[in-house]
Formats: structure tokens, sequence, C-alpha cells
């Protein structure tokens, strides 16, 4: 049974000529992707096109939607084309991307932080809507474009934006699922086609700014604007601590839709996790974990995936470059430990200088710790998942533990409003912060246990402050 919003935007989409758009902002566990599946049921003679945002995601909605949608990831359908126009050969060789320090050799006179401006405008550019390649990515593009460097995903999809055209030709209207999670260049391969199109999403979803993601849901003009703002998954005990959050601190509060839970008792997702902000404290779970049997618990995450850099920097610190794994083979170009700490610094490597505070907490434990990571993934006997909030993104769970390293985010916004010396936090990543806790807040479906910060917060919220 559809509600009355859900009904309005299968008619809504019904009705769409082309070129319009339709966009839905929907929040968390409002049947989104169910929606879009009765679009496509009611319009049987319409052909959509799915645009997901990863493998997993596609993996899904092919066993939901019906025939008449074709489901793909933008870097899929990239990569076909770019198969089809230059052939296999690089992509059996495809990078998931560079490293400043790996440019040396191309840039043999730069300093390590004119790498990384080298290295970052050639991101940004990959990413970006625009056709023109800047004179500081120059360099590097060309580079891969020739194969001195090898080819990343970015870069296909980049060059798919920019001579794969007509795009889209076979279909009548293109959907973008999880649209607050895009980016510039995603965004223009999108709108760059005279099809209907339904964007949909939830703009307080959006927790991969780090990544060069942007909030089309914010920025995207539309012919139709809808809402889908009543939640299957959660009680409304859970969506009243989301709701609070929001209201007191998102950056369009004015304009917000309170969550109203539709959540059937018998019908609430099963299982428990616990989720950390950052990796660092997800190895300190991991920890505590071993300590109490982990027979009993689940990663889901791989534990290369979270130990292979952190090992990879201790293996150089002790000087036992054979250690370094071959993902991290460009650690090998330091002389010393010393030197990938003044580097780090140089270019203001936020993911690296994590690994080396995180080193500095439980270097002389990550080895041991490791191989008990390997067995917790994929565990089938457990019943409590490990996850951080990025990677429970999409996931849902009865009861959910939040960790301490969640930012405090009354203390954050407070330092913020009086533009104190002491802010730690930019507005974006003010509200990066307060989108990833409220996705951690509404992955539990009826019972929450907050050891953030946010907790003490919301506890006293009749109180003033």
């Amino acid at each position: 049974m559809l509600t009355a919003q859900q009904q309005a935007v299968v008619a809504c989409a019904s009705n769409l000529k082309r070129g319009e758009i339709l966009k839905v902002e929907a929040c968390a566990g409002s049947g989104k992707t169910a929606t879009l599946v009765e679009i496509a049921r009611a319009n049987p003679q319409t052909r959509f096109l799915y645009l997901a945002f990863n493998k997993a995601i596609v993996q899904e909605a092919k066993t939901r939607f019906p025939p008449n949608v074709k489901i793909f990831t933008t870097h899929g359908l990239a990569y076909m084309w770019y198969r089809y126009t230059y052939g296999s050969e690089r992509l059996h060789t495809i990078s998931p991307g560079f490293k400043a320090i790996e440019l040396q050799s191309l840039l043999p006179k730069a300093s390590p932080k004119e790498l990384n401006q080298a290295l970052t405008a050639f991101r940004q550019f990959c990413q970006s809507g625009h056709s023109k390649v800047p004179d500081a990515a120059a360099a590097v593009w060309e580079a891969v474009q020739d194969g001195r460097l090898p080819l990343t995903h970015d870069f296909y999809l980049k060059l798919w934006q920019l001579h794969g055209k007509p795009r889209f030709r076979n279909h009548d209207c293109v959907m973008l699922d999880e649209a607050q999670d895009t980016n510039a260049v995603t965004l223009a391969l999108f709108l760059d086609n005279d099809c209907s199109k339904i964007v949909v999403g939830d703009r307080h979803q959006a927790i991969y700014g780090f990544r060069g993601a942007v909030n089309a849901l914010a920025t995207l003009k539309a012919d139709y604007n809808l809402h889908l703002s009543y939640s299957f998954r959660s009680t409304q005990a859970i969506l009243d601590r989301a709701n609070y959050f929001l209201q007191r601190y998102a950056t369009d509060r004015a304009n917000l839709h309170a969550m109203i839970s539709k959540a059937d008792p018998t019908r609430l997702p099963g299982g428990q996790a616990i989720l950390a902000r950052t990796n660092a404290q997800l190895i300190k779970q991991l920890a505590e974990a071993t300590e109490h049997g982990r027979g009993q618990y689940r990663l889901l995450r791989t534990a290369e995936s979270i130990f292979s850099l952190p090992l990879s920097v201790l293996a150089l610190q002790q000087g036992k470059l054979d250690a370094i794994r071959p993902e991290c083979a460009w650690l090998k170009r330091f002389k010393n430990a010393g030197a990938l700490t003044d580097y780090a610094e140089d270019i203001a490597d936020t993911e690296l200088k994590s690994c080396l505070n995180l080193i500095h907490e439980w270097g002389p434990q990550l080895p041991t710790l490791y191989p008990q990571a390997q067995h917790l993934y994929g565990n089938q006997q457990a019943t409590i998942d490990l996850a951080t909030a990025h990677c429970a993104k999409g996931l849902e769970w009865q009861q959910v533990t939040l960790c301490r390293d969640f930012m405090d985010l009354k203390e954050e916004f407070k330092q913020l409003k009086g533009k104190q010396k002491g802010a730690r936090l930019n507005p974006e990543q003010f509200e990066q912060e307060l989108n990833l806790y409220y996705v951690a807040v509404t992955r539990a479906g009826s019972m929450l246990t907050d050891f953030s910060p946010n907790n003490r917060t919301f506890v006293r919220r009749r109180t003033k402050c």
C-alpha cells in the first residue's frame, strides 16, 4: 500500500514530459527505491534507465525492478563506452588512483606540495562538469591519456562526459538514485540529454564530501519538487532524535519536513550493530570484541581495507620494506617514517595523518589484531555487526550502538556560530558531521544506545542551552 506521498510521486512521474525533472526528497527508510519500482510498474511502455551509486545497489535493484528498466552505475556505462571506443587493453590495469609522491617521475622538479596541487587539480577536473582541462591538471591528464600513467576510473568517466555523445538515446526517462552522493561530472551526464528525469535522495545523507561528492538535491533546479517524509524503518522515538538534531543544526532547517514513523512493529529490521565514526575507533572496538569472545561479531569491511595502510606504514617505521603491501608500494619512495610524516604535513593528507595517529595509539597491537579481524569479516555465526557509519549507509538493524567518537554537534556548532579561533570545522565540514550522525541514528529500527556526546545534548534538550 503506497502512502499519499508515494502516490503523488508515481502520478507526477507518469506525466513527465521529455526534458522535465522531478526531484524527490526522501528521508531515511522512506521506501524511495520501492517508489521508483512502482513508477516503472505503472508505466510499462516507458524505457527507464536507473543510475545507481555502486555495484551493490545495482545487484539489489536488478532483483526488484521490472524488465522495462535498465540498471547501471555511471562508471559501468562509461566503462562500456571506453571499451567500445578505445578497446580493452588499458582496462586490464586500471588504477584506483594516485598518490602525489607517484608523480615524481612525471614532474621531477616539483616539491611534494606542488605534486599534490597537480594531483588535486586532476582529481577536481575529473569530478567536475567542466569541459576544459585546467593548466594545473594538464600534465597529469596528458600522462594518463597517452599511457604514461595508468588509467583511472575517474578518468574514463570524465572522458565519457566530454566525448561520449549521444547518451541515453535508447531511454525515455533516467532515474538518478542517491543523488545526494553524486558529483558534478555525474550530474552533468545525468542532465545532458533530452529524456525526462527523476532524481531521488536525502540531502541529509550526504556524507561523501571528502570524495568530491556534491549534493545534487540542494543545487538542482527541478520542474516538480516532492517529499517522502514517512519512515518505514524506524520507530518515532528514533526519528524524534534525528528530527531534533536536523531542526537544530541543519542549514535548511527552515524548510525541513519532520520525519514521521510508519513502521510496522511486526516488520522492523532485525540484528544488532556497533557503529563507529572512524577506523581508529573501529579498531578499538575490534580489540574489545576479541577480549569478550569474537564469535558473536562480524566485520562488514574486509580486514585488508582497514589494516593495509596502517600495517604498511608500520613496516616502513620498522625498516621492513618487504612487508609493505603491494597496494601501498608508493610508501617505498620514502627514506624513513620521518620523511613520510613530513610529507603528510606538507600536503595536508588527512587520511595519512589519521593513519599515523592510529599507529601512534595502536601500532604494537596491529599485527595481532589483523588476523583476528580477518576471522571476523563475513562471520556467519555472528549476532553483532561492526562497521563505520560510512560503511553502514544503506543498511539497517533493530538495535544500534553508536561509539563515543562522533563529534559533539552542540559544541562544534557553538564554536562555528561564534567564529571562534578554536573551531575545528568549516560550515561544509560541520554539515558532513551532522549528516553522518543522522545516518548513524537512522540505521536503528527500535533501539538506539548512544555513547556519543550528542546523547547528553538530546537528553537535556528541554533545558535552556
